[in-house]
């Protein structure tokens, strides 16, 4: 089940986004606090055990852009992933570097690439879910 995340959640979360910290990057502590805190912060809950998580920020124009996504590896390819983002309000944006399998998953999903822009230490395939333009950005 998907639902808002608590602050009692965090430890949990830290512990799947720690482990991933090659696919995701180093997501800090205070920074899921403070997404928690303003409602943007998702889990996915079996059997009351964190299993995925989704970090993501709504912006002023509308647009909600999707810092960190993940899932235990004894939960993958079963939805959760998808599921996390069907709760997040559309449209979406969220980058992901070009060599990552997750571009797989989100071209599986139906996610647009619009653009690749190039990132630290690699470019970075930039992706929409939902329309960006139905709400009044651009005409």
């Amino acid at each position: 089940m998907v639902r808002k995340a608590t602050l009692q959640d965090i430890d949990a979360i830290k512990k799947i986004a720690d482990k991933y910290i090659k696919e995701i990057g180093f997501v800090l502590k205070p920074a899921l606090e403070e997404s928690c805190k303003k409602g943007t912060l998702l889990v996915y809950e079996c059997e009351n055990i964190v299993v995925g998580f989704c970090n993501y920020h709504h912006r002023r124009d509308g647009i909600n852009v999707i810092y960190e996504i993940c899932v235990s590896d004894n939960f993958r390819h079963k939805g959760i992933a998808k599921e996390l983002i069907n709760n997040i309000p559309k449209p979406i944006r969220l980058k992901c570097p070009v060599d990552n399998e997750s571009n797989n998953f989100y071209k599986h999903i139906g996610a647009k690439l619009v653009e690749i822009v190039p990132g630290k230490k690699r470019d970075l395939n930039v992706y929409e879910i939902g329309d960006i333009y139905a709400i009044g950005l651009f005409s």
